[in-house]
């Protein structure tokens, strides 16, 4: 008989368990947040062999508002998982025929903060003369958010000078991330 008691409280431990983790798993959101939007200023850079560094940044993000402001009753303790969703770049200023992003091959944005594994985007090949903004290639596989729960994270822009360009470019860079929070 108390091998049958003791059967039956085991089994029903084990249901009990199970229904809390499928109500933890059922009250989880997927959001979208966009960062904080970062101007990099990439004054003239001589032609180069190799990637050099053309600008970098810091930007400060509240992300525990960003999400309370999504998802109500959640906040940066909360999130299971926070992946790049999109990273591009914008000329804002400074655009010309001789001054554009054709003026760079294979760029990369990398996403840092201290004590941290950076996260890098790239940008492959050589962007069209008319492209104002460019796309980079994100990896959605690596979690950020140990990164961006730093609060400041400094993007570094890096890249091969294939000519000149005779302004300076003002670009503004946006990150977004989809974000998965829950109980």
């Amino acid at each position: 008989m108390k091998k049958k008691l003791l059967a039956l409280l085991v089994i029903g431990s084990a249901v009990v368990a199970s229904s809390c983790n499928k109500i933890k798993e059922a009250t989880n959101q997927n959001i979208t947040l966009t960062g904080a939007e970062v101007t990099l200023v990439v004054s003239p850079k001589d032609i180069s062999t190799g990637s050099v560094e053309l600008q970098s940044a810091t930007a400060t993000s509240d992300i525990d508002a960003l999400i309370k402001e999504k998802a109500s009753g959640f906040g940066l303790k909360n999130v299971k998982s926070l992946k790049v969703k999109t990273l591009t770049a914008e000329i804002t200023e400074g655009f010309s025929a001789t001054s554009n992003f054709s003026s760079f091959k294979d760029l990369s944005a990398t996403l840092e903060a201290p004590g941290k594994t950076p996260f890098i985007a790239s940008y492959t090949g050589t962007p069209s003369a008319s492209s104002t903004s460019i796309s980079f290639t994100v990896s959605n596989a690596v979690d950020l958010k140990d990164l961006v729960s730093a609060g400041t994270v400094k993007y570094t822009l890096k890249g091969t000078v294939l000519s000149k360009p005779t302004t300076t470019l003002t670009l503004k860079v946006k990150t977004t991330y989809d974000v998965v929070v829950g109980l």
